[in-house]
């Protein structure tokens, strides 16, 4: 109980003792009297009230270094590093002679090949793109949707869309050395072109590949790491490293598997990377083209006995679609649906497509390459 409350008096060793009341009072009187400037200060009072605030505005040149605000100071630097990559350009130079000459070589292939010999290709690639991005679509499906906007119920229609954009900017159409904003479909006036063209700028003076590699690279530093924008950065690369001779091809990135795509590391790990890369995609492209024309040859020499002209229509076709279906044969030859089931029964028996499916609806075909 408080001891306000207590009215009697105690007697202790024969004394009386004060009520509680007036035993508190009487020990609050005679407390000690402090003078207020002897007071000590508190743990929060400063030394001088003129004293700076730590988060007040003040000039850096007249604080130490260990008085200023406790958030460190941003870094300044060269985000694209474009002097470390012109540096790894010159240390991997013998890689770029031999990617670049590989290249040309895939370039004069290309001129002397069938006229749909780069769709062929463009769809491998554009494939290979999807299966690095995630979307994974299959070559024999992105014909399908090219030719004739087919897809199944299960398969998604904004990823087939994608891949076939991307085959289609890889062989036709202007290329991002005209406006890189009309060759992606973006508006002029977005953010990301006017860094664009700081990437642009930094990359003056390096070869063709050099500034794709750079290019892409810097694509993350544009938009943000977004997956979605990274088949984007595949195709404009591509494109973008054929421009300086007017290439008929563009530069496989993906073909012979996604070395040149990987990012991390140094600018001269990267662009290792990137030439190994576009080297090994590049001699994958060309040894089809060697067989592709081989078959070719050997197949127009075969059907030449036969009547009508839906049989060479179909070798055109095969050479242009990796793998082909009866409506996307149909829809090239131009002939009619028994007619091309027709003459592609015939090809079988000479050997010289094979049906992939092993079903009685919904076959595709592909040249049968002589091994």
């Amino acid at each position: 109980m408080f001891p306000g409350r207590v009215k009697t008096t105690r007697v202790a060793m024969g004394r009386t003792l004060p009520s509680a009341p007036q035993w508190w009072y009487a020990v609050w009187m005679k407390r000690p009297q402090l003078d207020p400037d002897e007071t000590l200060p508190s743990l929060y009072d400063r030394e001088s009230a003129d004293d700076d605030l730590w988060f007040a505005p003040c000039s850096l040149d007249e604080e130490e270094p260990s008085l200023r605000a406790p958030l460190p100071e941003a870094d300044r630097k060269d985000l694209l590093r474009a002097a470390e990559w012109r540096r790894a350009e010159s240390a991997l130079a013998p890689e770029l002679a031999r990617a670049a000459q590989r290249f040309g070589a895939l370039d004069e292939r290309l001129r002397a090949s069938s006229p749909g010999a780069r769709e062929r290709l463009a769809v491998l690639e554009a494939s290979e793109i999807s299966w690095w991005v995630g979307d994974r679509v299959t070559a024999d499906r992105l014909s399908l949707w090219m030719a004739l906007r087919l897809s199944a119920a299960h398969e998604d229609s904004l990823a087939l869309s994608r891949a076939a954009w991307a085959a289609r900017r890889l062989v036709s159409g202007p290329g991002p050395e005209t406006g890189l904003a009309a060759f992606v479909g973006r508006p002029e006036d977005a953010d990301w072109l006017m860094d664009w063209r700081d990437v642009e700028a930094a990359s003056l003076g390096l070869h063709p590949m050099t500034r794709a590699a750079m290019g892409f690279h810097g694509w993350t530093l544009i938009s943000g790491g977004a997956e979605s924008r990274r088949m984007e950065a595949a195709v404009v690369a591509a494109r973008a490293a054929a421009v300086e001779g007017r290439s008929q091809a563009f530069l496989p990135l993906a073909s012979g598997g996604a070395t040149a795509l990987r990012s991390g590391g140094t600018p001269e790990e990267r662009l290792a990377r990137w030439y190994a890369g576009a080297n090994q995609a590049t001699w994958s492209l060309l040894r089809l083209l060697d067989r592709l024309d081989d078959w070719r040859t050997v197949a127009l020499a075969r059907v030449s006995g036969l009547s009508g002209r839906t049989p060479p229509r179909l070798i055109e076709a095969l050479c242009r679609w990796p793998l082909l279906s009866a409506p996307v044969a149909e829809a090239e030859t131009g002939s009619s649906r028994a007619a091309v089931q027709r003459n592609l029964e015939r090809l079988t028996d000479l050997g010289l497509i094979r049906e992939v499916t092993g079903q009685e609806r919904f076959r595709l075909w592909t040249a049968e390459f002589q091994k």
